[in-house]
């Protein structure tokens, strides 16, 4: 897995330093890179017609061009890393979507946009709907975070069911990419109330990840974030690891606002995979 990375670029700092990271990823995991470049032209409506101004398009094509032959120029490692190079009129989603699916793709490395206090504007909204709707994990990363060694994966599981093994597989084949430790986390606020069904599911969950070094902890805490925020700085977390699905506990932090004091501290790149 991850043999195949999709980049997609704004030409923005953020968008750099992601690709800064893939390129770091890529040469651990002798990946090939792919990147994207998707625009949209306002369509001028009135009652009379619809058009797209073909001048205009052109200006945008020949912009992107010029702006991907002096990224080359910045990162000339890049040269032996990529695969290709693309360009999109639609929206991001769209274009990232459509791209994965093209080139085969098994992985998108994009960046975030910096720490307010809303999930929504923390990962930006192009990253979100991406983690939502993309087919293949998305990693994302923090706009000023730099690429180092992975040691610690933080893994915060809720416990329901798996359909397979296959389920973790993006998670497995990150893990032992990077040979990193795997902290198996369920944050409660009461212990005492651990249902047999959960104890079921962790001795499921022990089958799909053998072979991996992992550990689990269950911490009882009020809020979840609090719980995984001072987990992540208790144990040097370098990755965040998780499966957004209906009705866990990630669906619901992507739903709504959490405490800007958990994404100071969680400062640091956001794996996600679906089932």
């Amino acid at each position: 897995m991850y043999k195949k990375i999709l980049v997609p670029l704004d030409f923005s700092p953020c968008s750099y330093n992601a690709l800064e990271y893939a390129m770091w990823f890529a040469q651990k995991n002798h990946s090939k890179i792919v990147l994207l470049h998707a625009y949209h032209i306002p369509i001028p409506v009135a009652e009379m017609e619809v058009y797209i101004d073909v001048n205009r398009v052109a200006d945008f094509e020949k912009d992107t061009a010029a702006k991907i032959e002096e990224l080359m120029q910045t990162y000339p490692k890049l040269n032996n890393l990529l695969e290709s190079t693309h360009t999109r009129a639609a929206f991001a989603i769209e274009a990232i979507r459509k791209q994965v699916e093209d080139s085969d793709c098994d992985l998108v490395i994009m960046g975030t946009h910096g720490a307010t206090n809303t999930f929504d504007e923390v990962v930006g909204s192009n990253t979100l709907h991406t983690i939502k709707q993309c087919e293949v994990p998305v990693l994302a990363i923090p706009a000023h975070y730099k690429a180092s060694e992975i040691q610690n994966i933080l893994f915060a599981f809720d416990y329901q069911p798996l359909e397979s093994r296959d389920d973790l597989a993006p998670l497995v084949a990150f893990t032992q990419a990077h040979g990193a430790r795997l902290h198996i986390v369920h944050i409660t606020d009461r212990l005492d109330r651990l249902h047999e069904n959960e104890i079921s599911e962790a001795k499921i969950l022990e089958q799909h990840i053998k072979g991996i070094e992992h550990q689990y902890h269950m911490m009882e805490a009020e809020h979840i974030e609090d719980g995984l925020m001072e987990y992540i700085k208790t144990h040097q977390i370098e990755v965040i690891a998780v499966m957004p699905r209906k009705h866990n506990v990630w669906e619901k932090l992507f739903k709504s606002s959490i405490s800007k004091q958990l994404i100071h501290h969680s400062n640091i790149p956001i794996l996600a995979f679906h089932h």
